[in-house]
């Protein structure tokens, strides 16, 4: 009996570590120290970044959302199954779905790479920055295509 016990929870464990092992979670991003995996600059902001979770958990990071753009058009056989997660512009360290999210290419705030691309979480807050501050809404679609 009490071997029976022993194993269950050693399978019920490895369940667990199996299920959080491949993770589609946003990882935590090292702000001064982690490098954008397209430019290869020091991510610094966290207003700007943007990752890529692969099917297999592993976070591709990058200091600005054009440059995940890029990546992930130059690497899409290699990023099937993979999700693409945004800053939320204004709440830091929240993470949009890219998909989800809306996007302003804005005309008087600078991002890391000079496409000053901001990602809020819904229309709403988007059109309310472009009402205070201009610039254009775009959509993931249209962002996806941006050249760099």
């Amino acid at each position: 009996m009490y071997l029976y016990k022993i194993i269950k929870i050693i399978a019920v464990a490895g369940l667990f570590l199996l299920a959080t092992a491949c993770s589609q979670e946003p990882a935590v991003i090292h702000y001064g120290s982690d490098e954008c995996a397209h430019c290869k600059m020091m991510i610094t902001d966290e207003q700007f970044a943007s990752q890529i979770v692969t099917d297999k958990g592993k976070a591709i990071k990058f200091d600005a959302i054009e440059c995940m753009a890029v990546y992930q058009r130059e690497n899409a056989d290699e990023l099937q199954g993979a999700i693409r997660y945004v800053s939320d512009y204004n709440q830091p360290g929240n993470w949009i779905k890219a998909g989800e999210a809306q996007f302003v290419k804005s005309e008087v705030i600078n991002s890391p790479m000079g496409e000053s691309l901001l990602a809020f979480p819904s229309e709403k807050e988007a059109r309310e920055h472009v009402a205070e501050k201009s610039g254009a809404l775009l959509k993931w679609a249209e962002v996806s295509q941006i050249e760099r």
